[in-house]
């Protein structure tokens, strides 16, 4: 009996299930991308971007960063550096209370803008090339806990649901020029502006304000949504060269993203459950970043990263080699660049496509497949042929990682509780089109159907475009 062909499934989106024989296959340090009509495929699988050092420090407990006229600023528990946009070695500027992430914003004052810092627990600073003042310079500004700037004015969020502005391009803040949140007695969690507005998000509701002119406080509420934000740091996309839209989690752990004034849900189940689960929220970090023309939502907690191509609308997992999540933290544009905090270092690390590690730790690449289902218990799996860029290995690169790559294979017949152990295939020595990487006579298929797991650990481009398999049916 002639042997059937079917093609092997690999989701375009993460997919674990609550359990292991739910799942419909994993992303994990790697992410799908559509290809042309006339390709051999019609998706790619990438590996994510990874890591390259930066710039050191001696500090620890990344806070956050912003470049502001040629100078990167980053804050760290206690204490504020600079880089230029050399890297290299950061300069110290001075003391910085607190140790919690905190918000950086400017103003438009020429030549010189006033940099202020918050954070959550109102530790308040000012900020200049050679400085920093804790402390805000007006009585009139209660304590803040966040700070955004839009149209010339800095913008403070109070817990009791009020938003101060400052006058335009001053550090200035009559007492007068507040408004207040109203739509709920939801207090404020944060402010961030997206685009052309000022967005006031609460713990249940968030409000749009526009800049209207009028004194002494300049903005008008245009709209009112039904989300709210779950956490003083689960927001992104609203840094600058960001244009898809600002996306959050919301007060009913779902992430959801804004569109104009339309709210959507864009969270998988899998996501949902996880976010749910965490029990200290303000732990879930969201950070965004361009990388290889793909703009990328990452939300992160200390047990998990999961991360949303804003282009494709399709999720994949991202963790650290030996660990549970992302080294990601607090992207930034600086000097042409992506440049984030490090969570395994107290350094400044840069977000690129171009870099197959995480600095020099591995950055390993796992594909799962759903199962096939096409095939019943007893069928024998005589073949199966996954289809690579081959050819990849570098020449002058570390020996064998590098020169001689390879691509571990591995299989499951109980629905992904149990896998096989993995034979390695080669990628191919650098220029070696010839490679095939098939494997023959793999066992019988069990009542779940077969999966598929691919492991890329080496630091090598990636190109999968799918898998297929074939079976004969046996007697008896």
């Amino acid at each position: 009996m002639a042997a059937s062909v079917v093609p092997i499934p690999f989701p375009l989106s993460s997919a674990p299930g609550r359990h292991p024989q739910e799942s419909a296959g994993r992303l994990i340090n790697g992410f799908s991308e559509p290809l042309g009509d006339t390709a051999a495929s019609d998706r790619v699988y990438r590996r994510v971007p990874g890591l390259r050092a930066f710039g050191t420090t001696t500090r620890t407990g990344f806070r956050g960063a912003a470049e502001i006229n040629g100078t990167l600023y980053s804050a760290w528990s206690g204490r504020l550096v600079k880089h230029t946009a050399a890297g290299g070695a950061a300069d110290d500027i001075g003391a910085l209370n607190g140790t919690r992430r905190g918000f950086i914003a400017r103003n438009n004052k020429m030549p010189t803008p006033d940099i202020v810092f918050v954070d959550p627990d109102a530790n308040v600073a000012t900020i200049t090339p050679t400085s920093v003042t804790n402390g805000y310079p007006d009585a009139d500004l209660p304590s803040p806990n966040s700070v955004t700037s839009i149209d010339g004015y800095l913008v403070f969020g109070i817990g009791d649901g009020r938003v101060f502005a400052t006058d335009l391009n001053t550090t200035a803040v009559n007492p007068l020029s507040f408004a207040r949140g109203e739509a709920r007695p939801d207090g404020l969690v944060r402010v961030v502006t997206s685009g052309s507005v000022l967005v006031l998000m609460g713990a249940y509701t968030s409000e749009v304000w526009t800049d209207v002119g009028t004194s002494p406080f300049p903005f008008q509420r245009s709209t009112v949504l039904d989300y709210g934000l779950i956490g003083p740091y689960a927001v992104a996309g609203h840094e600058d060269q960001m244009s898809k839209g600002l996306v959050w989690v919301a007060h009913d752990s779902t992430v959801v993203r804004l569109t104009g004034y339309q709210v959507d849900k864009v969270s998988p189940p899998d996501l949902d459950r996880l976010i749910e689960a965490v029990t200290d929220k303000s732990t879930l970090e969201a950070t965004a970043y361009m990388a290889d023309g793909h703009a990328m939502w990452e939300l992160s907690c200390p047990a998990w990263t999961w991360v949303l191509d804003l282009g494709t609308g399709q999720w994949h997992e991202r963790r650290a080699h030996q660990a549970t999540r992302s080294r990601i933290a607090g992207a930034v544009p600086a000097f042409g660049r992506w440049l984030a905090g490090d969570t395994a270092s107290g350094h400044i690390v840069e977000i690129t496509a171009s870099a197959h590690r995480d600095v020099t730790a591995p950055l390993p690449m796992r594909i799962e497949s759903g199962p096939v289902s096409g095939f019943p218990n007893r069928q024998r799996i005589a073949r199966a042929d996954f289809r690579f860029a081959v050819g990849v290995g570098v020449a002058a690169g570390l020996d064998p990682i590098e020169t001689d790559p390879t691509v571990e294979i591995a299989w499951s017949d109980d629905g992904g509780l149990s896998w096989s152990a993995p034979l390695r295939r080669s990628l191919g020595r650098q220029a070696r089109g010839d490679t095939r990487i098939t494997l023959f006579n793999t066992g019988i298929a069990g009542p779940y159907g077969r999966r598929w797991r691919l492991d890329i650990a080496d630091p090598v481009y990636v190109g999968f475009m799918g898998a297929t398999m074939s079976a004969e049916a046996r007697s008896g």
